[in-house]
């Protein structure tokens, strides 16, 4: 009996599945549905079942590991749609949520107010205290305590609880106490204390992570009791992976638990999967480019391993949440083109979305999109989009790009041009800031670039900053799919331990094998054999006075190791910020200790053999069309991608169509079939 791999990627417009048994792999994609997103979810496995020849409930009966990444919680908190919250403090310390970190300048460089989430009316203060060292100085009042629970609950009708009281990650006994007089009084009160979810130094971020999680638990748990309703009766027995933002699966109790760590995870899972496509293709330095239907989304791998942000911005907000660095601009296929106050042409970051979705899709959208603006071009075949499953309308895609072109002074081929040349533009310019802040050379990289429009736009961003090669996945198009099905399980804890250097072996040792047993015992919890986890240990060091910290890896705790951590921090130091940044004199604090835990099967499907056929087999014809910095359209070749086979080579300018996405080719530009349909090309001139 077969068994079958299933990864799901729930995104803003479409929904993507990828399925495996090890030998072949399927895919299948369907227009999510924003209002019940197991409704897409379901007719995405539709597809890919009927891709693998099998009806959907012998598939889901006969698979053994089915991974989830959804957009459900990132979608939360950009339409501020959460639960309604309440924030229970210390007594005195009301004010540090409402006045978080003042106000940030926007694109426009004027005032952008933080969202809100919590006003000051659902706000709760508790009389209690517990100093740095996690001594009580003043007892919880319990009575002060379960009457601001009542009020609350019957007067401000909060849905869910957050908790964040002073120092409580020394000693959360408050917290704790706090939860269970609100779990006594209130049972359908979803309650996140920040002891539990994030205990480390900083009241900030260790108060936006968990109001955050608050925030998102209905949207979560809603979401996850759909779908495993859904699937359950469709036949599925296996429980449910769901993708984390830090690269790695948890289960849906540990999802419910800590929604927020959720934000993210369907680009993360592309990037794990570009970790998969470097190996194969020997590429230990990579940005990925995903441009899906609502964003373009942007990471860096560098040395074989995504770059991490241990305190991730979330919507304005910065947070305690350690996540795989990805960056998102509002520039996908749904973005809309507009027309701002001084009559000059824009592009997003407002989408179309799935519904109603740009004009050509015929379902009501008037305002054109960058995929409208790619089928008035010719890039993209109206016929042939999603191999002909979906027709989509040139004619209004036209009409659209007609009426702003004569907003803004211009006919609709030139409208359209300008679209796509902005839409570049805007994505050149996120991986290049991505860099920037790193240091990094775009000239040492590969781009994998993915999604169902990535490839269009690929080798032009490439080129504009000096890359020599473009990789396009054999699963582009389900890429992020593809990435959750193949992602291990993954665990992490971190405490704060602040202690100066030199530190003592057996102290430090202590100190992670604490954290060692709770991440172990979560990954025995998901059915992790002891011998198949790995463990990460990294320490958070800062010179003496400094505000923000370094992570330095930990690679054993044998003493001379620890002894070295000096040394590691100030090569580290230097590699990010240059050596001239280095303060000699100064004192070092180890500040966190953090573990985390990986293990599971990556599965993968098989690598076709290398084929020697001539690509003119899979010539479909010509279409005029325009070329990126031409001025006028010409005849380009068209290739059927699906009957491409390894070993192939092409020289451009061509455009391939896969039955899920288009990728261009530019004139002059070589492009050969790798294995499992991978397209690499070397960029001219780079």
């Amino acid at each position: 009996m077969p068994a079958y791999v299933i990864g799901i990627d729930v995104g803003g417009t479409f929904t993507d599945c990828f399925v495996t048994d090890g030998a072949g792999g399927w895919r299948g994609k369907a227009p999510t549905t924003p209002r019940a997103l197991d409704e897409g979810l379901v007719a995405a496995l539709e597809a890919a079942a009927a891709d693998a020849g099998r009806p959907l409930a012998t598939l889901l009966a006969e698979t053994t590991h089915f991974a989830l990444g959804t957009t459900a919680v990132t979608n939360c908190l950009a339409q501020l749609a959460g639960a309604r919250t309440g924030l229970v403090v210390t007594a005195g310390f009301a004010g540090l949520w409402p006045m978080a970190r003042g106000h940030r300048l926007g694109i426009e460089g004027m005032n952008h107010p933080l969202p809100t989430l919590v006003p000051r009316r659902r706000i709760a203060e508790v009389p209690e205290r517990v100093d740095r060292d996690g001594r009580v100085l003043v007892a919880l009042d319990e009575d002060a305590t379960a009457a601001a629970l009542d009020r609350l609950v019957a007067d401000e009708r909060v849905e869910s609880l957050a908790v964040c009281l002073l120092w409580s990650f020394r000693n959360p006994a408050h917290e704790t106490r706090v939860r269970d007089i609100a779990r006594a009084r209130h049972p359908t009160l979803r309650v996140s204390c920040s002891a539990e979810l994030f205990p480390v130094i900083r009241e900030y971020e260790r108060m936006t992570t968990t109001v955050l999680n608050a925030y998102t638990s209905r949207a979560c748990a809603e979401f996850l009791d759909a779908v495993e309703g859904r699937l359950a009766a469709a036949g599925l027995r296996v429980p449910i992976a769901v993708m984390q933002s830090n690269g790695g699966t948890f289960a849906p109790p540990a999802a419910r638990e800590k929604p927020v760590f959720l934000a993210q995870s369907g680009p993360v899972a592309g990037v794990a999967a570009a970790q998969t496509v470097g190996r194969r293709l020997g590429l230990t330095d990579i940005i990925t480019g995903d441009v899906g239907g609502t964003s373009f989304d942007v990471a860096v791998i560098h040395d074989a391993a995504p770059e991490r942000r241990t305190r991730a911005e979330l919507f304005g907000l910065w947070t305690g949440m350690a996540m795989v660095a990805v960056d998102s601009i509002g520039a996908g296929g749904g973005s809309i083109a507009w027309r701002d106050a001084r009559g000059v042409l824009r592009v997003g970051p407002r989408s179309a979305g799935a519904e109603p979705g740009p004009a050509c899709y015929g379902r009501g959208g008037t305002e054109p999109a960058v995929t409208d603006a790619l089928v008035a071009l010719g890039l993209i075949d109206p016929r042939n989009f999603l191999g002909g499953r979906i027709v989509l309308d040139g004619e209004s895609a036209i009409a659209a790009l007609g009426r702003l072109g004569r907003s803004v002074g211009l006919g609709p081929d030139e409208t359209a041009q300008g679209v796509y040349r902005l839409a570049a533009e805007q994505m050149t310019l996120a991986v290049k800031g991505l860099l920037v802040e790193r240091g990094l050379d775009p000239r040492r990289f590969a781009f994998v670039c993915y999604g169902g429009c990535g490839p269009l736009f690929g080798v032009p961003i490439a080129r504009a900053l000096g890359i020599g090669r473009v990789v396009v996945p054999g699963l582009a198009a389900v890429f992020s799919a593809f990435g959750a099905a193949t992602a291990e399980v993954r665990h992490e804890a971190v405490r704060t331990f602040f202690r100066p250097l030199p530190i003592e072996a057996p102290e430090l040792a202590d100190a992670f094998a604490a954290l060692e047993a709770e991440v172990g015992a979560a990954m025995a919890a998901e059915g992790i054999a002891p011998d198949a986890v790995r463990v990460g240990r990294e320490v958070d060091l800062r010179f003496r006075g400094q505000t923000w910290e370094v992570t330095v890896p930990l690679a054993t705790l044998a003493p001379d190791t620890i002894a070295g951590l000096g040394a590691a921090f100030r090569a580290r130091y230097a590699t990010l910020y240059g050596s001239g940044a280095l303060v000699h004199a100064a004192g070092i604090d180890l500040v966190n200790c953090r573990v985390t835990a990986t293990g599971g099967d990556a599965t993968d499907a098989a690598a076709p053999a290398p084929a020697t056929a001539d690509p003119e087999v899979a010539r479909r014809g010509a279409r005029a069309l325009w070329l990126p910095g031409a001025d006028a359209r010409a005849r380009v070749p068209i290739y059927d991608g699906e009957r491409l086979a390894p070993g192939m080579a092409l020289v451009g300018p061509a455009v391939i169509e896969r039955r899920d996405t288009t990728i261009l080719l530019p004139a002059g530009d070589r492009a050969q079939v790798a294995a499992h349909g991978d397209l690499v090309v070397e960029v001219a001139g780079a």
